[in-house]
């Protein structure tokens, strides 16, 4: 999930391709394949869902964005917001992905 953020658009779509041949290949073609479609936008994560979708993948697994949570913590009624928009607008199921992170020690 976390690696993800390190790929392109491209390089995501060739890992999702790649893993649904070789399942497929060894037998496991109804094995899910979930991808980590999480981004530094709305748009973006949807973008992302939409292209995992086409490529193969079952699921998508959602991060919040890192880049707008201090701003998303407080305010409820925009993080439900998020997870509403790209719940509709992914082609294929959402998983939330709840990363609470203990805060570091001085």
């Amino acid at each position: 999930m976390g690696e993800a953020h390190h790929l392109s658009h491209s390089e995501r779509v060739t890992l999702i391709k790649a893993a649904r041949s070789a399942l497929d290949d060894a037998g496991f073609a109804t094995m899910p394949i979930i991808a980590g479609t999480g981004a530094g936008s709305t748009r973006e994560t949807i973008e992302l869902s939409k292209e995992a979708a086409a490529a193969g993948a079952d699921c998508a697994i959602v991060i919040c964005s890192g880049y707008f949570a201090g701003a998303l913590a407080g305010n409820a009624k925009a993080l439900k917001a998020f997870w509403i928009e790209v719940a509709a607008k992914s082609p294929i199921p959402v998983m939330i992905y709840n990363c609470t992170c203990a805060p570091l020690s001085p």
